[in-house]
């Protein structure tokens, strides 16, 4: 059976970017308590000015700002993950979901207990099920688009190599 995969770059290049969101996502919780608050601080501040000119007053807290960075982070890395089991199988990268749910959990757990060495910080079953649920949701938006893109690409591609064979053309189609 054909398998559709990505070359060799294309993969390298997509585990390097995963490799890179989880070293930024540990090196965040490898800072102290005080820096990772001031970061916090600056950030809900950037996002109150953006807000109050288009017009919104809502009530954000460094609290809000920090759950959702964490949720951001992790669907990112869920969605990377993910990218990365397409790189290997376009037609089935779903055959790859619990070694993706794996990774992303373990990332989790693992980055919760950077932080319980860490001056001030404290690591919490809590943020793990928030760290894995963005790890789910990204997983999901990447698998909606592989079905978007096998639904009109690789079905596509697949009627046209049948349609050769049948012509008796089969020299002409190359995979």
């Amino acid at each position: 059976m054909a398998t559709y995969s990505c070359g060799k770059k294309a993969k390298a290049i997509l585990i390097i970017i995963t490799i890179a969101l989880v070293a930024f996502a540990f090196i965040h919780s490898s800072m102290p308590a005080d820096i990772s608050s001031e970061e916090s601080g600056n950030v809900l501040e950037f996002l109150q000015k953006i807000l109050d000119f288009l017009g919104f007053t809502p009530d954000l807290t460094d609290h809000i700002v920090r759950k959702t960075a964490h949720f951001s982070e992790y669907t990112a890395i869920g969605a990377m993950l993910m990218s990365c089991a397409f790189a290997f199988d376009k037609l089935k990268p779903y055959k790859y979901y619990i070694n993706v749910m794996f990774c992303g959990l373990a990332t989790a757990v693992c980055d919760e207990t950077i932080q319980l060495n860490v001056e001030g910080r404290a690591g919490m079953i809590t943020d793990v099920l928030l760290d894995f649920s963005g790890v789910i949701f990204g997983t999901l938006i990447m698998l909606f688009i592989f079905l978007i893109y096998k639904k009109r690409f690789i079905a596509k591609s697949e009627n046209k190599w049948i349609f050769k064979i049948r012509k008796g053309n089969r020299n002409e189609w190359k995979m």
